[in-house]
C-alpha cells in the first residue's frame, strides 16, 4: 500500500489512479463515488455507435465489481453520480458485475445550470444506489428526489463539485462508520464525512485535486456530540 498523501484523525487521503488502489483495499462500510462521464450518449455527436457505447461499460463493470467487493463483509452500499448521458453505459455495467441498480436518486440542484441553446436547462443529475442483501435504508418516508442546491460558483473551481449537505445526507441515510470515495476530486465526501465524525478514505489522481481536497479536509470540523437535551 503506498503513502498517504494527507492523513489526520479522520482522514486518509491517497494521490492514485483507483484502478490500481482499490484492489489494495479490503472493507469499507459505504461507497461515494462521483464516476467521470467522459462516455455515454453525448459520445453519439462523433459519430460512435452503440456498440461503441456498451463496450465504454467494462470501465464501469471493473469498477462495480471492486465496489461489490469492497462492501460484502460490512454489508454495504456504493451510490453512483451518473447524469442522463452516462446512464446507459453504467445500466450495461452494472449487468455485467451481476450487482443490480437498486434505486435511482434524482438530486434536484434547485437552479438551473448551462444547457444548448436549443434544449432544456439541466437542473438534475442522478445517483445510482447499489446495495448489499443486508443493506436497507431504514427511513422508509425517504423519496427518490431530494433538492439541494448548487455550491454557488463552485468554490472550489471543481466542474463536478457536489454540495456537502447532498453528500452528508447520503452518509446519515445510509450509515456505516468507514466512507471510500474513488474519485475524490475537490474533497467533498471527506469533508462531509469528518463533519459527521465518520472515517473516510479518498482517492484522487490529479495532485493539483489532492492539494484542494487536503486543504478542504484540514480545515474541516467534526460537530460536537448532542448530549440529547
Amino acid at each position: 500500500m503506498q503513502a498517504s498523501y494527507y492523513r489526520d484523525s479522520h482522514i486518509t487521503l491517497y494521490h492514485a489512479d483507483s484502478n490500481e488502489l482499490l484492489p489494495d483495499l479490503t472493507s469499507v462500510d459505504l461507497i461515494i463515488a462521483d464516476v467521470p462521464y467522459s462516455f455515454g450518449l453525448n459520445s453519439t455527436d462523433d459519430g460512435a455507435s452503440w456498440g461503441d457505447l456498451m463496450n465504454a461499460s467494462q470501465i464501469y463493470t471493473r469498477w462495480l465489481r471492486e465496489f461489490q467487493r469492497l462492501t460484502t463483509a460490512s454489508n454495504g452500499a456504493a451510490w453512483v453520480f451518473n447524469s442522463w448521458r452516462s446512464f446507459p453505459t453504467l445500466a450495461r455495467g452494472a449487468n455485467e458485475a451481476r450487482w443490480p441498480i437498486i434505486s435511482l436518486l434524482v438530486w434536484d440542484k434547485v437552479r438551473m445550470g448551462a444547457g444548448t441553446l436549443r434544449g432544456l436547462r439541466p437542473r438534475y443529475e442522478l445517483c445510482a444506489l447499489f446495495m448489499q442483501e443486508g443493506f436497507r435504508i431504514k427511513n422508509r418516508r425517504l423519496t427518490d428526489i431530494w433538492p439541494e442546491s448548487l455550491p454557488h460558483g463552485k468554490p472550489t473551481g471543481h466542474k463536478s463539485e457536489k454540495p456537502v449537505g447532498l453528500i452528508k445526507k447520503i452518509i446519515a441515510e445510509s450509515g456505516g462508520d468507514l466512507i471510500l470515495d474513488p474519485f475524490v476530486g475537490s474533497g467533498t465526501t471527506l469533508v462531509a464525512a469528518k463533519q459527521l465524525g465518520k472515517q473516510a478514505i479518498g482517492i484522487e489522481i490529479e495532485e493539483r485535486w489532492c492539494e484542494v481536497a487536503a486543504r478542504r479536509a484540514e480545515k474541516a470540523e467534526v460537530a460536537p456530540l448532542s448530549d440529547g437535551n
